[in-house]
């Protein structure tokens, strides 16, 4: 056979077996790119899914409790109405505080009527309206305490709520913020919505709707910003409407304290 043949072919099946080669690196490359591309899009999805409307629950929880936190440097005052039927009973304002310990203090600086006015009528009418007045102070002060479990839900109960909650976009005068609706809060059957800013992940506005003794107590709250930055309840409408029952709550003159 001719050496010159042989060489020749040798040379052609080289160069086609190194065409090959390459042909079948350049088909590895292709699909890994593939998988990694899938896999990526995979992680994004699976990140959303956990994160719906861009709300990562524990970052959610653990903001609002900085937020929290940062408020007891700051004082203020509060102003509640009481409405019985319609008509205003009581309006009051107190300065509020924290103490060292965190825990929140109260001192009244005026109310209307004043406190230890008497009302109208003899020993017997005075001490029923005594006893109903009693009575209906401890029962605004269960529903108050009802209320504030809600507004001040706690890190790991607020988390664990949003897990389960249905997530959509603020609308209205809440556009830019998300809505976020969780059930059985802290009752069976309650409810509670929030709307979230999507830039500092505070409460915008809050409403909660729960019972007192089996019957509805619903609340919505409005929250504002401070100069610097913290988050708080500026006015919060209860309504327990089985007593025809409206409170009225006004937080301003925010002011560091510490």
């Amino acid at each position: 056979m001719n050496s010159k043949y042989v060489i020749d072919s040798a040379c052609r099946l080289a160069i086609a077996s190194a065409r090959c080669a390459l042909a079948y690196r350049a088909l590895g490359v292709l699909l890994l790119t593939v998988f990694l591309f899938a896999a990526s899009q995979f992680v994004s999805a699976s990140l959303e899914s956990a994160a719906p409307q861009g709300v990562n629950p524990q970052q959610v929880a653990a903001t609002i409790k900085a937020n929290a936190q940062a408020l007891r440097a700051f004082s203020y005052q509060q102003r509640m109405q009481l409405q019985l039927k319609g008509e205003t009973k009581k309006v009051t304002l107190n300065q509020m505080s924290y103490d060292i310990n965190g825990n929140l203090q109260k001192s009244l600086l005026s109310e209307q009527p004043p406190p230890g006015a008497q009302p109208s009528g003899g020993r017997i009418k005075r001490r029923i309206v005594a006893k109903k007045t009693g009575e209906f102070k401890e029962m605004m002060e269960e529903i108050s305490a009802l209320v504030k479990s809600y507004t001040e839900l706690s890190p790991e109960r607020l988390q664990a709520s949003l897990k389960q909650a249905a997530f959509s976009a603020g609308q209205g005068d809440m556009d830019g913020s998300v809505q976020i609706v969780m059930q059985n809060v802290i009752q069976k059957g309650d409810s509670m919505t929030i709307w979230i800013d999507r830039t500092t992940m505070l409460y915008r506005r809050a409403l909660i709707a729960t019972t007192y003794e089996g019957n509805p107590v619903t609340t919505t709250a409005n929250y504002a910003t401070l100069t610097s930055g913290e988050g708080h309840m500026a006015q919060a409408i209860l309504n327990y409407a089985k007593k025809e029952v409206v409170v009225e709550i006004d937080n301003s003159n925010y002011q560091r304290s510490q």
